[in-house]
């Protein structure tokens, strides 16, 4: 436990499957040594999202790589309490720096964000590497449901576009605008230079 009472995420890597070994390999040695790597990883999406360790290959990851990897490693050690988690939320640029300026053109302050993070004994863990802003993403947190590791592709897709549609239909978007305002605020992340702020911090644990 850390001295505040809140559950440390932290474990030997003692585990002889592909994941432990691959990190080892670059000499890490604990799962908060490994977090704090992937977290400073640029974030971009990986060519291939099916293969759990592309994020090492490609150097970068969303939410959903670089999770599903930290989780994919956790239970390959045998701490299958550490769970994958989806989260649905509004993203705004109060709480996801570099969205604002891609929402204001739409006309709209915040549009319905699926996040991924771990849970770990009650507490949630994102070590997405993105910019604080004024106010966490889980300040605005509508629903949340742990995923199964071959289930979080097409999952959170069906999760995000329901939420999406419903979404569009209230402010008078059309569902495939809408999709579309996402993905431009997806790529205006990866572009933004919160990013290099993020990379030098370790991994924020969030309540």
């Amino acid at each position: 436990m850390t001295t505040d009472g809140r559950a440390k995420l932290d474990f030997a890597l003692t585990a002889s499957g592909p994941l432990s070994s691959a990190v080892r390999a670059l000499g890490l040695k604990s799962f908060a040594d490994v977090a704090e790597v992937i977290c400073a990883l640029p974030y971009g999406r990986v060519a291939y999202d099916e293969d759990q360790s592309a994020i090492l290959h490609e150097r970068r990851g969303t939410c959903s790589s670089k999770h599903q990897f930290l989780a994919a490693l956790a239970h390959e050690c045998g701490r299958t309490d550490v769970s994958l988690t989806i989260g649905l939320s509004e993203m705004s640029e109060r709480n996801t720096p570099g969205v604002g300026a891609v929402l204001a053109a739409a006309g709209v302050d915040a549009i319905p964000e699926a996040h991924c993070y771990l849970t770990y004994q009650g507490r949630r863990y994102d070590f997405t590497g993105l910019g604080s802003g004024q106010s966490s993403p889980f300040d605005s947190l509508i629903d949340e449901r742990p995923v199964a590791l071959h289930d979080l592709t097409s999952l959170k897709l069906a999760y995000h576009r329901e939420a999406i549609a419903r979404w569009a239909a209230k402010v008078g978007l059309g569902f495939e605008r809408a999709w579309e305002l996402r993905e431009e605020c997806i790529a205006s992340l990866a572009n933004n230079t919160v990013n290099t702020d993020a990379r030098k911090n370790m991994a924020r644990e969030l309540p």
